[in-house]
């Protein structure tokens, strides 16, 4: 097995690996974390037979190369789970700042044959696997992100902590073995949207805007924080569905809501921009025009006279 070694960053980064280690399972554990302006790394390769299976969660916007990068790069999301086989080179890169962290799973063929060979999951997932460049992924939930952190925080002073340590991989192995899964490679180049991940990401984002989109406390902040998710990823997947970013996607929520309100002739125009989640007047006035070419006062006024 090859050491590990720093990824190449630039020279302004502030590198911090956690640990190293060889787990009493057998599994080889190697978690880093980083914070640097651009990142172009790549994750430790090993001589061994086996497969590497590697969790990644980020704040920043963050890509994918194979090999050499000759295939292009892929967009990542936060949260992703990856599992390729244990001599390909896989690098990630960022052109802006990132903070970057990872836990890399090493797992060993005759480890394989004998605790993986009989689970059904894996059978399916190994017959991808083997086409040298595919990558199986899926993504990660709650608990997974609570173990993820567990793990990245942990600090090797007892050997109780590697054993917790050990637990943790190892559920998160088991997370990944039974979930849904996706090949990297297959992404759909005319939509970018390569699993089915990342269409239940974007209808479970569609369903909090609907709910919350009104609130006066609601922000795009809050739905990343909710789904753990880069504002980058979102404008991304928004983009390929709707063709518009998820800023213009609510406003437009917000600005038809507000048509239906006028409309109803129940309100004024404060109070519906008030309850729409627009602080000033004279944006939503901005906003609507810029959608329906006509002031929402000169919309109203239409609506009085039909009605009288």
């Amino acid at each position: 097995m090859k050491p590990l070694t720093p990824p190449f960053l630039n020279q302004k980064t502030d590198v911090s690996f956690r640990f190293s280690e060889k787990l009493p399972v057998g599994l080889t554990i190697h978690c880093w974390k980083e914070s640097a302006n651009q990142l172009n790394g790549a994750l430790p390769e090993f001589d061994e037979n086996g497969l590497i299976l590697t969790f990644i969660n980020y704040k920043g916007d963050l890509q994918i190369a194979v090999g050499d990068g000759a295939d292009g790069l892929q967009p990542a999301s936060p949260g992703l789970g990856l599992l390729f086989a244990g001599n390909k080179p896989l690098q990630f890169r960022s052109s802006s700042p990132i903070h970057f962290a990872a836990i890399v799973l090493f797992i060993p063929g005759d480890w394989i044959t004998v605790f993986m060979k009989d689970n059904l999951n894996f059978s399916k997932i190994e017959q991808v696997l083997e086409t040298e460049e595919n990558i199986i992924t899926c993504r990660m939930g709650r608990r997974q992100l609570s173990l993820f952190s567990s793990v990245m925080n942990a600090e090797l002073k007892s050997k109780g902590n590697l054993l917790e340590i050990q637990n943790h991989a190892l559920s998160l192995l088991e997370f990944f073995l039974c979930s849904r899964h996706k090949n990297l490679s297959a992404a759909t180049a005319s939509t970018g949207i390569d699993n089915e991940d990342d269409l239940s990401l974007i209808k479970e984002v569609e369903s909090y805007i609907s709910e919350y989109y009104c609130s006066d406390t609601f922000t795009v902040d809050s739905i990343l924080k909710k789904t753990y998710t880069s504002y980058h990823k979102l404008n991304f997947l928004f983009k390929s569905i709707h063709g518009m970013t998820i800023s213009e996607y609510i406003r437009n929520k917000r600005i038809e809501k507000s048509k239906e309100m006028i409309a109803d002739n129940a309100k004024s125009i404060s109070q519906i921009a008030y309850e729409i989640g627009y602080s000033s007047i004279s944006n939503y006035i901005l906003a609507f025009k810029k959608i329906y070419q006509i002031t929402p006062g000169k919309y109203k006024k239409q609506m009085d006279s039909v009605a009288s």
